[in-house]
C-alpha cells in the first residue's frame, strides 16, 4: 500500500462539488481531508476556487489511479473544455504517490504544483507536514515556511 495525496479544486458550485467528490472518494478509500481553502482564480476571470488535499492508502498503480480520478471528474460533469486556465466542476490531481518519482508525458509525481501553488502546498502541509518531498528532501511544512517568506 502506498500513501497517496490528491489535490481537489472546484470553482463551479464549489461547496456542492467538494462535498460530492468527497462522497465519491469515500466510497473508494479511507480518506483524510485537509481544511478547505478559498483562492482566487488565476490566469482567467472566474469565481473563487475551493481547494483541499485528500490523503489515502491504495494499491492502485499511478496511471490506473489517474484514470479512476478522471472518471470521477467526468461523472461529476467535467468536460474537455474545463482545462488549463478555466473554470471547472472539479479537478483531481495526484500530487504524491508514496516516495515515487515519475516524470513523463503522462504524469508527473511529485507534482510541481506542490512547490509552485500555495493552494496545494498549504493543505498538504496541514495533513502531511512532517513528510518529506521525495526530490527536495525537506518537509512540506518547511516548504510552506519558505513559500510564505518569499511572498
Amino acid at each position: 500500500m502506498q500513501r497517496v495525496f490528491v489535490s481537489i479544486g472546484s470553482n463551479i458550485e464549489p461547496e456542492i462539488n467538494l462535498e460530492l467528490v468527497k462522497v465519491n472518494l469515500n466510497d473508494l478509500f479511507e480518506c483524510e481531508y485537509s481544511t478547505t481553502y478559498e483562492t482566487k482564480s488565476e490566469g482567467f476571470r472566474g469565481n473563487n476556487f475551493l481547494n483541499a488535499v485528500v490523503g489515502f492508502n491504495t494499491d492502485i498503480k499511478p496511471m490506473a489511479l489517474k484514470g479512476v480520478l478522471k472518471s470521477i471528474e467526468v461523472d461529476m460533469g467535467r468536460t474537455e473544455d474545463q482545462k488549463g486556465m478555466s473554470s471547472r466542476v472539479v479537478d483531481l490531481d495526484i500530487i504524491l504517490y508514496g516516495d515515487l518519482i515519475i516524470d513523463d508525458d503522462e504524469i508527473a509525481i511529485p507534482s510541481n504544483d506542490i512547490q509552485e501553488c500555495r493552494f496545494v502546498l498549504e493543505p498538504l502541509a496541514e495533513i502531511a507536514g512532517d513528510l518529506k518531498h521525495p526530490i527536495l528532501k525537506v518537509t512540506f511544512l518547511e516548504l510552506l515556511r519558505r513559500l510564505k517568506e518569499n511572498n
